[in-house]
């Protein structure tokens, strides 16, 4: 399916939002081995995993809660669906997810942790006292998927060392 000129920017802004929040590993569009998750934005922090899911329709946005992968398993142990403004409300998110609205050449976090914390799955219990609302917004990811797409990146990387 032929992907839109808005879809494209939407994109490019989510990847943009991951890289001024701390992410160093992105990619956009990905597909790897082994999964039939495809999601639009993945990125990795040293701590954790998160994914943007793209939806400029609400019949896409719709068709996209019921995945299996988006309840139970999948990438990003932080996942957000970003759409333009006021086409998905916060009350239609499924559990745990977030909303980003795209506002001009902006990302805006509608639904949010508070703060740039993003901890990871399983922390200390000092960590633990310091999360505040992180807790509410972790899903379990698939490891071994997300390991596949680490791998994907990575092998891309190698393969064309001059945009790494």
């Amino acid at each position: 399916m032929a992907v839109s000129d808005e879809h494209k920017r939407l994109t490019a802004l989510g990847a943009g939002w991951f890289r001024k929040s701390g992410f160093g590993v992105i990619a956009t569009e990905l597909t790897c081995f082994g999964s039939r998750e495809q999601p639009d934005v993945i990125g990795f922090r040293s701590s954790c995993s998160a994914i943007i899911e793209v939806k400029v329709s609400r019949s896409d946005f719709f068709a996209d809660r019921k995945k299996p992968e988006r309840s139970v398993g999948g990438l990003g142990l932080y996942r957000f669906y970003l759409c333009p403004e006021g086409m998905i409300t916060p009350e239609e998110l499924p559990p745990k997810w977030g909303l980003l609205y795209a506002k001009g050449r902006s990302v805006i976090a509608v639904v949010k942790a508070d703060g740039n914390l993003w901890p990871a799955l399983r922390v200390s219990a000092s960590a633990e006292a310091v999360m505040g609302n992180w807790r509410a917004f972790q899903h379990e990811p698939n490891e071994e998927v997300e390991r596949r797409a680490l791998y994907s990146i990575a092998r891309r990387l190698s393969a064309n060392p001059q945009t790494a």
